[in-house]
């Protein structure tokens, strides 16, 4: 378990290397107030910059390299702090990774070891990279300095928009709602709900059963929220913290991430969408929203730039208010 003490350590550890984001503003309907998280603006377009940094910034003295394993935002972190400290950066991605994330990963000088698309095989290669090659693996969630770092968000949150009744978040291994939920709890009783898609539910399933639960490999838009099985390190911050797990079909996606372009002037991936879109389905009160990513390939931002501005009365996403 890490605690709010953990998360502010990171904060100043992390701040002359990321950016502050803001946070937006917006009413959707009688009683319902969004303060979203704009993560889509860091320097690499998305939140796993603030776990990167405050893990590589702890690396053992002469270290020789890291490796890690990522879909794309967690690879462009990894390989976009390596090249600021200095450190050679070798990413296992899948096959099926956004071209332009794999592009990104590249263009920092990183080197690009390709597997195939399920989660677990890039995690075994990076395990078996890191023993052969004396470098230091960088898990994309499963340590409690990513924890700690991605957790960073949810503090400049609360410092900006006050008090919550409601915090959602995306969830994948879990690093980014663990640490999110440790401040959360700490520094008020807001109720945190965890988003997934609908055909990768296996953090819903394990808190349904009270133990992690491994799913098949999910059918999703959402390349990020792809692991199957929750973190080990990080389940038990989870199981305590997490009040309830919601899941998304892609369309529900797609319609979150138009929301976000014609009404916040705001790009968003599938997976930085995630949260968005439970807030606009059923969100009352004061509630936090992590926008966690802004990496997409530009075929799907034009079809989602074709579905034109979505009505954002809580209940009735999908419909068009244009044409």
């Amino acid at each position: 378990m890490i605690d709010l003490d953990d998360v502010r350590a990171a904060a100043r550890r992390i701040a002359p290397y990321v950016a502050r984001t803001p946070v937006l503003r917006r009413e959707i309907g009688a009683g319902a107030e969004l303060f979203l998280k704009a993560e889509n603006l860091q320097a690499t377009g998305a939140f796993k910059l603030r776990g990167a940094f405050n893990r590589m910034l702890q690396l053992p003295e002469g270290c020789a390299g890291v490796v890690a394993h990522s879909s794309g935002n967690h690879a462009r972190a990894v390989a976009y702090a390596g090249r600021r400290l200095g450190l050679p950066v070798t990413v296992v991605m899948p096959s099926d990774a956004p071209p332009g994330k794999s592009a990104a990963v590249e263009a920092q000088g990183a080197r690009v070891i390709t597997v195939g698309s399920d989660s677990e095989e890039r995690r075994v290669r990076a395990l078996t990279i890191a023993g052969e090659e004396d470098l230091y693996l960088i898990s994309p969630y499963d340590d409690k300095e990513i924890a700690s770092g991605q957790g960073t968000a949810a503090l400049e949150l609360v410092e900006d928009a006050g008090p919550l009744d409601r915090f959602y978040c995306p969830v994948s291994g879990g690093g980014l709602i663990s640490g999110c939920a440790t401040v959360l709890s700490a520094l008020g009783d807001a109720e945190v709900i965890g988003v997934e898609p609908e055909s990768g539910d296996d953090t819903r399933l394990s808190l349904a059963a009270g133990e992690r639960v491994t799913s098949p490999p999910p059918k999703t838009i959402a390349d990020g929220l792809r692991v199957r099985v929750p973190g080990e390190r990080v389940w038990p911050m989870i199981k305590a913290l997490v009040d309830r797990i919601e899941t998304v079909t892609d369309r529900e996606l797609m319609d979150a991430m138009a929301f976000a372009l014609f009404d916040l002037g705001v790009v968003l991936e599938p997976s930085g969408a995630a949260s968005l879109a439970v807030a606009l389905r059923e969100g009352r009160g004061r509630c936090g929203v992590l926008l966690s990513g802004g990496n997409i390939e530009p075929d799907l931002l034009a079809e989602v730039a074709q579905l034109g501005p979505r009505l954002h009365t809580p209940g009735n996403l999908g419909s068009a208010a244009g044409p």
